[in-house]
């Protein structure tokens, strides 16, 4: 797809783009939301660098997507409810959703995707990983694909996959 008012720049095949040329905290015209919206649903996850957003500014963008969730096990923010403040010091030794997961999957109405805004990342690496689920399935063979068929997956927030209580003491921005 072309766009007109941002540059896309995929970062694998698999999924993921950087979109460069728009400002958030800035009130975004229909055509460029449109691209950026597109942009998510060729990509599943896309990113944007050096913005500079109040929670306000990002409870709008997201509000673009769709209603916003409010996460059940944390409180959010005062201005802006539907953000939570996600920290780690240095001293931490776990991080907050440290188990595999897919955020909220275990709600009846899952919400389309999570959004995070990062004050400081790393040079390199860092915690969170994306996964593309289409594209996992697409690529099973078609037997293998007939042996899980009429399974159903149950996710719950209860347990880890160790088995014990999850520690939700921080919190996440679902979307």
């Amino acid at each position: 797809m072309s766009y007109q008012t941002i540059e896309v720049k995929p970062l694998a095949d698999a999924l993921g783009a950087e979109i460069f040329g728009v400002e958030l905290s800035q009130e975004l015209t229909n055509q460029a939301f449109d691209e950026i919206h597109r942009a998510y649903l060729d990509h599943q996850v896309i990113f944007f660098r050096d913005q500079n957003l109040t929670p306000g500014q990002l409870s709008d963008f997201g509000r673009r997507f769709g209603p916003l969730n409010i996460y059940p096990f944390v409180e959010g923010l005062a201005e802006a409810p539907e953000v939570l403040e996600i920290l780690k010091t240095e001293t931490d030794v776990k991080n907050f959703g440290g188990a595999w997961h897919s955020d909220t999957a275990y709600l009846e109405r899952p919400p389309l995707g999570t959004m995070l805004y990062a004050h400081e990342v790393p040079r390199a690496g860092g915690d969170t990983l994306f996964a593309n689920a289409h594209l996992a399935y697409e690529s099973l063979s078609d037997g293998m694909k007939d042996l899980i068929k009429g399974l159903v997956g149950v996710n719950s927030a209860a347990l880890t996959l160790a088995g014990g209580r999850r520690n939700l003491s921080k919190g996440y921005t679902g979307m």
